[in-house]
């Protein structure tokens, strides 16, 4: 039996040629609605399984709005809109649909975009189960421990983090028919390390922050909801966390406890738009695990406020051991490769180069059910593109000239372990044809070979390329970004985490001091200052190398205090930047200014083991187009 689908369009035309196509290829057609209203009332008698979504209908409520209500009823979208206005776009995009398709619209990408939202619902809906068995499995191994008080709370934060990611937890229980209540929070200072907030330390910051005090706070909400700073429904309540916290993001967990009390959870979280109704759902969920936890807690032991303060943490897990840095946006990512690694799911890495894909493509496989086997790396841009087909799924003997044995591929190497694909961005189309059918059917075809073989393998893909703009360029296939983007994380680039720099050359330092067996003796404040004032196009990478020219030179008796050159140490002034084009004129200038440099570190040359493009770790051709199109002559770069 097909799925059933609605289909919410105001264009009589498209509407019906789309109820034909879709009749045809199997699915049900439940209706037409020309409005957002008219769809809720159609949802409510007969709940599709998917909807395929106008952004602007008939009515006051827009397609964005029918949208976020789908979301919340966990009912697969896709949106199918001629519209082309950015603002709308992203409005649209942070919905998080399943699909998007743009008016005029093939019968094939249509029916493509369905099956891929259909398979990413399913793997949606399979991973909130389990995520809700695994959340409530947690909670009661907790109530099985004999721990005083404040070690169940700071167990319970330790647990909900990777559930529910937050900066800071704020901890509220109180007599219901009484005004008395006790508070704690912890705050996230570390991957696993959290800094506990007493009852007393909480008064003072808030005593110091405005004329009321924590205490005489009102309990928020009935049920579990979200606030957004600066939003008008944003409670005042939550002012002194915002204020002295830095926080923009809030989910409020309220439960009543059966011997009177009433338990409040605070998540804050300094990202914006980080909760979602999923994280309610979760909640919800486990809202019955949570208070038995609770209610045995609070009948076996006296509330009181513990008398110290203090850190509590774990050693960090090997697996991180190459990650390093506390940003909140670094500690964000890191939550997300825990909860994706124990699952098979595909993983799509997207970040600027040199911001560490790799190790984390080697994090996720290390925190798998995978991680005794193999772990196999590609970077798909070096290898060319008449050997990459061979390279990947391995030759029959005789299959080519010169083919004298019969050689495994990459993906064959990688049975029962993990496979990283490195710069998947820059596969051909034919490629990236065979790729798909990898992830779809698990099996693969040697060149020159007549048997398919099954593999049990799962892919992790990074690039730094806009896949997006790539597929609309028609440059990348649709169906297969969607297949890969089932999951994607985002690594931050090093300007958006400079606290950690710090930190990173200290561990740069100490492992290049090590290699040439000289004494660190730390890093000059003023180069540090030089540091955090550059922009680093090339992230970690860059800073790595920087370190290592700066131990390379150091006499091993002194504070490293190498200078960045002229090029490097312009740091990203805001002076006369007043528009979205001049900020990206001012990185285009940095970017230009980096490549000469490289340039120039290597003579000139661009191709080979030397060359600028191996330092910069890209394609030669890449090199050369960045070079064109940022006016690169030869003349910059070249000696004088």
């Amino acid at each position: 039996m097909g799925s059933k689908v609605l289909i919410v369009e105001d264009e009589f035309i498209v509407a019906n040629d789309l109820q034909l196509i879709l009749k045809q290829a199997g699915y049900i057609v439940t209706g037409i609605a020309v409005s957002a209203e008219e769809a809720n009332e159609h949802i409510a008698k007969n709940k599709p399984d998917l909807v395929l979504l106008d952004i602007y209908l008939e009515g006051k409520q827009s397609g964005i709005d029918l949208a976020k209500k789908l979301k919340a009823e966990n009912i697969a979208f896709v949106y199918l809109s001629a519209n082309s206005n950015q603002t709308i776009l992203e409005e649209a995009k942070r919905t998080d649909p399943y699909g998007f398709l743009v008016k005029p619209f093939r019968e094939k990408d249509l029916l493509i975009t369905l099956e891929i939202a259909s398979y990413r619902h399913k793997n949606s809906i399979e991973s909130r189960l389990r995520q809700e068995e695994l959340l409530q499995k947690k909670l009661n191994s907790i109530s099985l421990q004999t721990l005083q008080f404040e070690e169940y709370l700071q167990e319970t934060a330790r647990i909900l983090q990777a559930f529910i990611p937050y900066d800071l937890i704020v901890f509220e229980i109180k007599k219901t028919d009484l005004n008395k209540r006790k508070s704690a929070a912890y705050m996230r200072i570390g991957f696993d390390e959290y800094q506990y907030i007493g009852e007393k330390e909480l008064r003072n910051i808030i005593n110091s922050k405005s004329n009321s005090s924590f205490t005489e706070i009102n309990y928020l909400e009935n049920e579990t909801v979200i606030y957004e700073n600066n939003t008008e429904h944003f409670n005042p309540n939550l002012s002194f966390i915002k204020d002295h916290f830095r926080a923009e993001s809030f989910l409020v967990f309220p439960f009543s406890l059966d011997n009177e009390l009433t338990i409040q959870y605070i998540f804050c979280s300094q990202k914006k738009n980080n909760y979602s109704q999923h994280h309610i759902d979760l909640l919800t969920s486990a809202k019955k695990d949570f208070t038995n936890l609770m209610n045995g807690v609070t009948n076996q032991q006296k509330l009181v406020d513990s008398k110290k303060n203090e850190n509590f943490k774990e050693t960090i897990s090997p697996q991180f051991i190459d990650i390093i840095g506390k940003h909140p946006l670094l500690l964000n990512t890191l939550d997300l490769i825990v909860q994706v690694a124990p699952y098979n799911t595909s993983v799509l890495i997207l970040g600027e180069s040199g911001t560490g894909k790799e190790k984390a493509a080697q994090s996720i496989h290390n925190l798998s059910m995978r991680k005794n086997g193999p772990f196999v790396k590609v970077n798909c841009a070096a290898i060319s593109p008449t050997l990459i087909e061979s390279e990947l799924f391995g030759y029959e003997k005789g299959a080519f000239t010169g083919a004298i044995e019969s050689r495994k591929g990459k993906f064959e190497l990688a049975d029962g372990g993990t496979i990283f694909l490195d710069e998947i961005g820059e596969l051909s189309n034919e490629m990236q044809i065979r790729l798909l059918r990898v992830l779809q059917e698990k099996e693969i075809d040697s060149v020159g070979g007549n048997t398919a073989r099954k593999v049990d393998i799962r892919i992790v893909a990074a690039t730094n390329r806009n896949l997006e703009k790539e597929v609309a360029l028609g440059n990348f296939r649709m169906d297969l970004y969607y297949r890969l983007n089932v999951f994607p994380i985002t690594m931050p680039t090093l300007r958006e985490r400079k606290s950690d720099i710090p930190e990173l050359a200290n561990y740069f330092a100490e492992k290049f001091c090590k290699e040439v067996n000289k004494n660190f003796n730390g890093i000059n404040p003023k180069m540090l200052q030089q540091m955090n004032e550059y922009y680093w196009p090339g992230n970690i990478r860059e800073l790595e190398n920087f370190i290592e020219r700066s131990v390379i030179l150091n006499n091993g008796k002194s504070e490293l205090d190498f200078k960045l050159s002229s090029s490097h140490s312009e740091s990203f002034s805001t002076e006369n930047v007043q528009t979205l084009e001049d900020v990206k004129n001012a990185q285009q200038q940095i970017e230009r200014d980096y490549i000469i440099s490289i340039l120039k570190k290597a003579n000139g040359r661009i191709r080979g083991t030397a060359g600028a493009a191996s330092i910069l770790n890209i394609k030669p051709t890449t090199l050369e187009s960045k070079m064109n199109k940022l006016a690169i002559k030869k003349d910059d770069y070249a000696k004088s």
